[in-house]
């Protein structure tokens, strides 16, 4: 199958070029653009509210991404020039015609000079109006939600809607493990001074005293490392859905799954749909053969090539699905343990039955075993998303 995938790498160079039309960089709230045509006023608060919800980043990127905007605004223009163009024809053929008419009625065309004039005419108006309906069919065929550009508007529209959400997933899970990072700060800080109160009473060497300044910088090296990840996701996030550099729109978390959606899935009828939408094989079929027994033969081959590719990769998102479910069960168990020892650590720090440090150590596993909770449903989350968007006709790279 010949790859045309967006490839990361590809996509920053899509999203850099959003500097280049400042123009068209009013975001969400920023904007007194008139609400699209179907969207209702509520809808269209929502989209300015300043906080960006995962079921928003569709029409987030479709109505405010500058690329997108740019690349609407550009087939909006051609479509209107050469409408203006066909106007322009159909005025003309007005005017031809009241000039044949005049000149018939004059009675000029029964001299030579005249009838060769009315002759040309004639052929004029013909040639005109052919031409007018001849580019009003292409336009009206380029107007239609199904053609051509319009598809390769909506393919770019959901191909940035994708790394859309992937960037949300992204951005949840970091956040996932901030938490426990910070409280590994304080446990790594907290253990520093004990060891240096610790040398005061000759109970502890410089070498311990080293070594818990050494846990404390590296706990203190992945939080920064953390939040400068959380901080270029939100970036990233923010510059998709059309948000201005410094704006700061708060970041809401991923949809709840439930068993009946994924009991609900159906991989025989899902993967019959990823194929009639997959813009790979839609664009396969569109390539001409050159009308050679070589070319068809080639052509069928590419087509069921691309065909058996996604039935291979809807199987394997689908085993995704069904993994990562097992494994955010087995997280949230671990996590519901993990929350009943806290209770309990809990009830004997208050009793002063455990030091600080053995109390921040409680709370760390805690924290630690929210981390994995969180995170291994980021990852069951994405891989129903994924799996969606194969379903919508978009299976990219870092998809599989």
């Amino acid at each position: 199958m010949r790859k045309k995938w967006i490839s990361p790498v590809l996509l920053a160079a899509i999203l850099s070029i959003n500097v280049a039309f400042p123009a068209l960089a009013a975001g969400p709230g920023q904007t007194e653009d008139p609400i699209p045509e179907g969207v209702t006023q509520e809808q269209w608060n929502r989209l300015n509210d300043q906080r960006i919800e995962f079921d928003e980043l569709g029409d987030l990127v479709r109505y405010f991404n500058p690329t997108m905007k740019n690349a609407e605004t550009s087939f909006s223009t051609f479509i209107g020039d050469y409408q203006y163009i066909v106007d322009k024809m159909r005025r003309q053929v007005i005017d031809l015609q009241s000039d044949a008419d005049e000149l018939k009625e004059s009675g000029a065309v029964k001299t030579v000079e005249g009838a060769t004039q009315y002759s040309a005419l004639n052929y004029a108006i013909k040639s005109y109006k052919k031409s007018a309906d001849n580019t009003q069919k292409m336009l009206d065929k380029m107007s239609r939600e199904n053609s051509s550009g319009r598809a390769d508007i909506n393919k770019g529209s959901k191909t940035l809607t994708y790394y859309a959400d992937q960037t949300m997933i992204g951005y949840n899970s970091a956040q996932a493990s901030r938490s426990m990072i910070e409280k590994l700060v304080e446990l790594s800080n907290a253990a520093y001074e004990a060891q240096k109160l610790s040398a005061g009473l000759g109970l502890a060497t410089e070498a311990d005293i080293l070594s818990a300044q050494k846990d404390l910088l590296s706990a203190q090296g992945s939080l920064l490392k953390i939040n400068s990840t959380i901080d270029n996701l939100s970036s990233s996030l923010c510059l998709m859905t059309g948000y201005s550099a410094n704006a700061t729109p708060a970041i809401g978390g991923l949809p709840q799954l439930t068993d009946e959606m994924i009991s609900s899935l159906n991989l025989e009828e899902d993967t019959q749909k990823a194929v009639s939408n997959n813009y790979d094989v839609i664009s396969e079929r569109h390539i001409s053969s050159g009308k050679t027994t070589t070319g068809m033969k080639n052509k069928d081959d590419y087509v069921s090539e691309a065909e058996q590719n996604i039935i291979v990769t809807m199987q394997a998102l689908y085993q995704e699905i069904l993994q990562s479910k097992t494994a955010y069960e087995a997280a949230n168990t671990a996590f519901q343990k993990a929350t009943l020892e806290k209770e309990k650590a809990d009830r004997s720090y208050n009793l002063k039955m455990l030091s600080k440090i053995q109390y921040l150590q409680a709370q760390m596993a805690y924290l630690k075993a929210q981390g994995e909770k969180e995170s291994a449903y980021n990852t069951f989350y994405q891989a129903y998303n994924t799996y969606q968007w194969a379903v919508d006709g978009i299976i990219l790279n870092s998809a599989k």
